[in-house]
């Protein structure tokens, strides 16, 4: 099937309505609603959610990406992948976006947490994966500090001071202070 291959070769493995539109080149949404169907049918596609499609072997960053745009993946998730934080996380993934939101699909969970706008759009340490962008280890703590003000880490080692030192700039000074005493910590504990 021609869309199944379209679908294959954009390397996405979720898809929004209007995603489709334009790999598809059809602007008609029944005659589009009509393919997915039958992709379904086939068990070749699943509906997640409303406007939103997917392979039926999915990435699942893409598709937290895809439920509220201009969000990023951040918080617990990265910090227990990077070794900050030892709790699992595997059933949840945390974003950062501009209102708090909370979505359970395909058993999974997903968390949007609000942050302020100017912090939500600064691109500082966070990383464009094609498919979604990603906050590195010290872009997570900070905002995890920004939200959570007095939080333990389980492992600071493996922590960039001077990438820590750069964030700090735009959160607000109550945050930089936070983060400016964590930096203390971890160089006296690296000492």
């Amino acid at each position: 099937m021609k869309y199944l291959k379209t679908l294959i070769e954009s390397k996405n493995t979720v898809f929004t309505i209007s995603e489709l539109k334009f790999l598809f080149k059809i602007k008609n949404p029944t005659q589009i609603n009509e393919i997915l169907q039958t992709m379904k049918m086939q068990n070749i596609v699943k509906n997640l959610w409303y406007w939103i499609w997917s392979l039926l072997d999915y990435d699942k960053l893409e598709l937290a990406s895809k439920l509220r745009k201009n969000s990023y993946i951040w918080l617990e998730y990265v910090l227990q992948k990077n070794g900050i934080i030892f709790q699992s996380y595997d059933k949840t993934i945390t974003l950062v976006w501009s209102n708090t939101f909370t979505k359970n699909l395909d058993w999974l969970i997903f968390e949007y947490h609000k942050i302020k706008p100017s912090i939500l759009t600064d691109p500082l340490w966070l990383v464009y994966t094609w498919k979604y962008y990603i906050a590195t280890p010290e872009r997570a703590v900070c905002d995890m500090i920004y939200l959570y003000k007095n939080i333990n880490f389980d492992n600071i080692k493996a922590l960039d001071i001077e990438l820590l030192s750069k964030l700090s700039t735009i959160y607000p000074k109550t945050t930089s202070v936070l983060i400016n005493k964590l930096i203390k910590n971890a160089k006296s504990r690296k000492a």
